[in-house]
C-alpha cells in the first residue's frame, strides 16, 4: 500500500507521539497485523492518523495493566469504551494527592513554576514518599492528560525531564555510606521508558545501595558483560507495560542462564506482571515499597 507521507507519520514520529518503541511497533505488525502502515516512495513506513490515534488509545490501556494480545486487534470504539469503563484513574490518588497543578503549569507553559511545584512537593514529602507515592499518581495523571489532549507530547516530555532532574538532584544529595548490594540498573533493547528506572534507583540509594545506571535499551550481551566487569550483586531491570510478555520471559530465561549464579536478577515495572514462572534467583518487585525489605533480605542472606 503506497500513501502520501503528508497523510501520515513515519515510525520515528509515531514513537515520539505514542511512547511505543519502533521495535514494539514492528513486533505488533508481524504478530497482530496492527498497526498496518503504508509505504512512502522510499519504502519507509507511514502510519495514517487513525492508526496513530488507536495506538495512543492502546498505550493508555497498556498503562492500565492490560496485555497487548487482548487489545491490539480491538476496534477503536470498543477500546475507548473499555478505557471509559476502567475510569480515568482519578485526579486524586488514594492518598488524596492533588496533581492537577502539574497540568496547570504545563498548560500555562510555565516551566519555572512546574519546577518549583515539584521541589515543594519533594521538600514537604521527603524523597521516599515523593518517589513511592507522589510520582506514580503524577505519572498516571500526565499520561491521561496527554491522551485526552489536555497537553501535547512536548509538554509531557517537559514533565518527564523536570521531574527526572528533581529526583536526580535529591539522590545525588543523599549523604550516607554506600554498601552492598551493588546494583546495576537498565532496561532491555526496545524499552525506552527510563522514569521507572530512576524511581527504582532512588529507592535503592535510600537503602544505602551502590548503584550504577546504564540508562535504557541495553543489549543483553552488554548487560551480562557489565554485570561481570562491575562486580555487581544484582542486575535490576525495569519493563513497562508496552514490553511484550513473551520477549520478557525469553529475556529473563537467557539472562538467568548467562549471569553468574552469584548475581541476582530483580525485575520491576508493569511489564513483568504477566510473567507466570520465574527461574531461581529471580525476584519480581510488585511495588516500589517492596525494595526496602528486599534489600534487607538480601543483606541478611549474604
Amino acid at each position: 500500500m503506497q500513501v502520501d507521507q503528508t497523510l501520515g507519520l513515519n515510525i520515528s514520529a509515531v514513537e515520539r507521539e505514542t511512547g511505543l518503541s519502533k521495535e514494539l511497533l514492528r513486533i505488533w505488525e508481524r504478530r497482530y497485523g496492527f498497526p498496518l502502515p503504508g509505504r512512502d516512495a522510499q519504502g519507509d513506513r507511514v502510519y495514517p492518523p487513525e492508526q496513530v490515534e488507536k495506538l495512543r488509545l492502546v498505550r493508555r490501556l497498556l498503562d492500565r495493566g492490560l496485555r497487548p494480545s487482548k487489545i491490539v486487534r480491538g476496534e477503536v470504539a470498543e477500546l475507548a469504551q473499555l478505557l471509559e469503563r476502567m475510569g480515568s484513574g482519578g485526579r486524586h490518588g488514594a492518598s488524596g494527592t492533588d496533581v492537577d497543578p502539574l497540568i496547570e503549569c504545563l498548560a500555562r507553559r510555565d516551566l519555572g513554576e512546574l519546577q518549583r511545584y515539584l521541589q515543594g512537593e519533594l521538600v514537604v514529602r521527603g524523597l521516599r514518599d515523593f518517589v513511592a507515592e507522589f510520582m506514580p499518581q503524577a505519572n498516571n495523571r500526565i499520561g491521561e492528560a496527554w491522551f485526552s489532549g489536555e497537553i501535547s507530547a512536548w509538554q509531557e516530555h517537559c514533565y518527564v525531564e523536570q521531574i527526572s532532574q528533581t529526583v536526580r538532584m535529591a539522590v545525588n544529595g543523599i549523604n550516607q555510606p554506600l554498601a552492598a548490594p551493588r546494583v546495576l540498573l537498565t532496561t532491555p533493547s526496545g524499552e525506552q521508558h527510563g522514569l521507572g528506572l530512576l524511581m527504582v534507583e532512588a529507592m535503592l540509594r535510600m537503602q544505602g545501595c551502590q548503584t550504577w545506571s546504564l540508562g535504557t535499551s541495553l543489549p543483553l550481551d552488554d548487560m551480562v558483560e557489565a554485570s561481570c566487569e562491575l562486580g555487581c550483586d544484582i542486575l535490576a531491570l525495569s519493563l513497562s507495560s508496552t514490553f511484550p510478555v513473551r520477549e520478557a520471559g525469553e529475556l529473563v530465561a537467557v539472562l538467568r542462564q548467562r549471569l553468574p549464579s552469584a548475581v541476582s536478577l530483580w525485575l520491576g515495572g508493569a511489564g513483568v506482571g504477566g510473567l507466570k514462572r520465574l527461574p531461581p534467583n529471580v525476584l519480581r518487585l510488585e511495588r516500589l515499597i517492596d525494595i526496602a525489605p528486599a534489600v534487607g533480605h538480601w543483606r541478611t542472606e549474604h
